[in-house]
């Protein structure tokens, strides 16, 4: 009964803990420019567990070698890349400020917390769907996004494997409009747990039952068949956190009574595995779409 349980509101639970973690950092004085990635980190956890508790396919575990690649994505394309384009960000905002045309105040900063981030989520996802699905039919950004699609199995910490040029792009498409608009630094901080967890629980190899959350959410049910090597398979579920622009547009996609196959590059088995040839790849190679 555990087991069942746990199948079924692990992903509702963690994504709602993260989030409270942290209200409840922030609440006793912890510093916005840290509280938000230790409340991923410690949510984050949760889930690594839950993949050996409940794992989907066993034979989906990371290597030492993956795990040591996963950190150096982490680490330069989810850190460094995004940190950096943000204080840029917030240097050009402030030198535009004169400038009306520019930076327009218009993000509804009244309304409560949560009734923006539910805001900036749907918003952000709209922009994120076009560039996601863009990234499967045209063949320049297709190199970029063949780096994620590259690994053979789904878990955690490889959601992390994004090509530093495209995470920039994806920056520019759900981060930087709000920034313009006037979005608050604790929205995009509740914004930045919530979307940490929804990549980290769509890519857990956790067999979870989410019924008719698959609906609503973009999870692991929903993301495996967009991983799948099967290009008529995996070329749909391009939202990031919900599924409602896949639905409106005619691209979810899960079929009933049938796993996933085979992951990966469809035709591209010997695509570089290791972190620096694989930055480099998208100007050696072109792997076959997805």
């Amino acid at each position: 009964m555990a087991h069942g349980l746990l199948q079924r509101f692990l992903y509702p639970l963690l994504l709602i803990g993260a989030l409270t973690i942290l209200w409840a950092l922030l609440h006793v004085g912890a510093r916005l420019a840290w509280a938000p990635y230790a409340a991923a980190a410690i949510a984050a956890s949760f889930v690594i567990l839950a993949e050996h508790v409940i794992p989907y396919r066993r034979h989906w575990w990371p290597g030492r070698q993956e795990l040591i690649g996963d950190g150096l994505y982490m680490a330069v394309v989810q850190l460094m890349v995004p940190v950096g384009l943000a204080w840029l960000a917030v240097w050009a905002t402030q030198r535009a400020i004169g400038h009306s045309f520019l930076v327009l105040a218009i993000w509804p900063v009244s309304w409560p917390i949560a009734a923006q981030l539910v805001a900036k989520i749907v918003i952000g996802d709209f922009f994120r769907y076009w560039l996601h699905r863009a990234a499967h039919r045209w063949p320049p950004l297709w190199r970029l996004h063949a780096v994620h699609h590259a690994p053979a199995k789904l878990y955690t910490t490889n959601v992390f494997r994004f090509h530093p040029l495209e995470k920039a792009l994806q920056f520019f498409g759900d981060s930087l409009p709000f920034i313009l608009v006037g979005i608050g630094p604790e929205v995009l901080g509740y914004y930045f747990v919530f979307y940490a967890m929804s990549g980290l629980l769509q890519h857990s190899n956790c067999d979870v039952r989410l019924g008719w959350l698959n609906y609503l959410v973009s999870g692991p049910e929903v993301h495996r068949w967009h991983h799948s090597r099967s290009p008529t398979e995996s070329n749909h579920n391009f939202a990031h956190s919900f599924v409602v622009w896949d639905l409106l547009f005619g691209t979810y996609y899960r079929p009933q009574g049938r796993h996933v196959g085979d992951l990966g590059l469809a035709g591209d088995r010997a695509y570089p595995a290791r972190f620096v040839p694989q930055l480099l790849a998208p100007f050696r190679t072109a792997p076959h779409a997805d």
